[in-house]
């Protein structure tokens, strides 16, 4: 049994699985994780090289509030068991009120325990070295396992005045095609801290990509090079590519606009992995001075009125000093005003992503944010509505973003260039399409470069390495040696004059030629050199 306990809940599960009761107890166990010897957690499921790093559970806070109930029947029984105690003349009545009481405490607290306490407990997450595991339920269990390698950013939100006090908050992690929520779990820099650590090792434990081999033919590697070439992928602008990050260090991927002026206050959107702002759009400044000319027009009014009310014998110099505390309130009030109006057409906006068109609308500053949003693969119909002739003047319009079914419809109204937005709308939708059938083609090229490019690179090893030697301008036996190293033979076809600076008996040509790929034991035909003939004087 000692040996036992020291195998990994894997090992020791698949070892015991031919005994029966130890079969159905580890199927019926109601522990999802342990302690082994060695002070490390296990889990059923868990691979064999695979080791927890953390376990959380969401913060203790939430399990205050169910438990209320439970809390307040105990105060109350024993109140009513210290004042039975003072009273003993009502005994009857202490008894009946202290069995209903205990009745509610039992039926409370097990109720708390069966609906909140048991499904907390059982909600855990659990990072490993491989994976972030989620879990929930009992009697229904559920798992949610995400592999280490999705991960591209994790975020730390702790957006509640609740969670800054007691120390929790939510954290947001980004992966590829898609995201997965680590919800209010109590210190969260610190599994945010275990979460990256398990990342940053599994990217340096990674193998990298091998080098592509190149051939040692310059021709063919300008070839393969040319055909190679990857295509540029479309990139839509980034709006926020100069503007400074508002969450921190490790932020969430959102816009990075504020709101409310010096304030700063960071928007409640939460980009998806791979989103980022495209363009930001304003209502045109017509909807500004639109809106500010009754204040304006109010303000030129007042401010005559302060000064030379008492000039002009409008109020007497009794009044006088009421005077200009009233008209000093009202004169604030409309600049006031002025500036709610300034701030609220300030933050108002439009945000076009590479997903997505999000309608962000703010109610006197920080008061209150409503947003809608649509992404573009639901987007029916884009239109464009002029509703005077002054604004076809201005070329400012209303675009009317048309979706089917539950998604909302966002209607940018009062903008600049609407002809021109509507286009910008329906080219981002369209870039998607784009952006993807070029990385395919482009994954494509770069695989065929690789196959060729490690093809040409062995076929010119073979050719160097087990091909026909050069043997020209070697002697004879020479040749014969060389091509006995290479497991061929040599054999004389004939004589022939080829260069007078050749000495005679040596190689002038050989069939097949050099680099020629050839079985062992084949012959190569040579052809050696030989003087030529004496020219004879002509007799005088």
């Amino acid at each position: 049994m000692a040996n036992q306990s020291k195998l990994t809940p894997t090992t020791a599960s698949t070892h015991n699985d031919h005994l029966p009761w130890r079969f159905w107890r580890r199927r019926l166990s109601v522990l999802q994780f342990w302690r082994g010897h060695d002070k490390q957690w296990y889990f059923f499921g868990q691979q064999p090289d695979e080791q927890v790093r953390l376990l959380v559970r969401r913060h203790g806070w939430f399990l205050v509030q169910p438990a209320l109930p439970f809390v307040a029947s105990c105060i109350v029984l024993f109140i009513l068991l210290w004042t039975a105690a003072e009273l003993p003349a009502w005994a009857s009545l202490w008894y009946l009120l202290e069995l209903a009481t205990f009745l509610a405490m039992l039926g409370t607290g097990g109720w708390f325990a069966y609906r909140d306490l048991i499904s907390w407990w059982y909600e855990t997450y659990i990072i490993t070295n491989k994976r972030i595991i989620y879990s929930r339920g009992l009697l229904e269990p559920m798992r949610q396992q995400t592999p280490i390698e999705k991960v591209q950013q994790v975020g730390l939100d702790i957006d509640k005045v609740l969670g800054l006090l007691l120390g929790f908050g939510t954290l947001h992690v980004y992966l590829a095609g898609g995201q997965f929520y680590i919800r209010d779990v109590p210190n969260p820099n610190r599994v945010r801290d275990a979460l990256m650590g398990v990342w940053e090792a599994y990217k340096a434990s990674k193998p990298k990509d091998q080098p592509v081999p190149i051939p040692k033919d310059a021709e063919l590697t300008e070839v393969l090079g040319d055909l190679g070439k990857l295509k540029p992928v479309p990139k839509l602008p980034d709006a926020d590519e100069h503007r400074p990050p508002v969450f921190g260090a490790d932020p969430f991927i959102g816009p990075r606009r504020t709101f409310g002026g010096f304030l700063r206050i960071p928007c409640n959107v939460r980009y998806l992995s791979g989103e980022y702002t495209v363009k930001y759009i304003q209502r045109s400044l017509y909807v500004l001075w639109r809106n500010l000319a009754i204040p304006v027009l109010l303000l030129l009014v007042a401010l005559p009125l302060t000064v030379a009310g008492p000039e002009i014998g409008f109020v007497s110099k009794d009044l006088q000093s009421y005077w200009w505390f009233g008209m000093g309130l009202i004169v604030t009030a409309i600049l006031v005003s002025m500036a709610l109006i300034y701030m609220n057409y300030v933050d108002d906006v439009y945000i076009l992503t590479t997903r997505r068109i999000i309608d962000i609308e703010r109610y006197f500053i920080f008061f209150f944010e409503k947003h809608d949003e649509t992404e573009y693969k639901n987007i029916r119909d884009v239109k464009v509505k002029v509703q005077s002739i002054l604004q076809r003047f201005l070329d400012i319009g209303d675009v009317y973003i048309e979706t089917p079914g539950s998604s909302p419809d966002i209607v940018m109204s009062n903008v600049d260039q609407p002809f021109i937005l509507q286009d910008e709308i329906l080219g981002i939708r369209a870039h998607r399409e784009k952006e993807d059938a070029v990385k395919k083609e482009n994954n494509e090229k770069k695989t065929l470069h690789t196959w060729f490019s490690t093809v040409v690179a062995k076929l010119e090893d073979m050719a160097t390495s087990r091909g026909t030697p050069n043997l020209r301008t070697m002697d004879l036996l020479s040749a014969m040696v060389c091509a006995q190293e290479y497991g061929l033979d040599v054999v004389v076809r004939g004589e022939a004059v080829d260069n007078p600076e050749i000495p005679p008996g040596h190689v002038v040509y050989q069939d097949p030629p050099p680099g020629t790929l050839m079985e062992k034991n084949s012959q190569i035909e040579v052809v050696l050199s030989k003087r030529p003939s004496p020219v004879s004087d002509p007799i005088p």
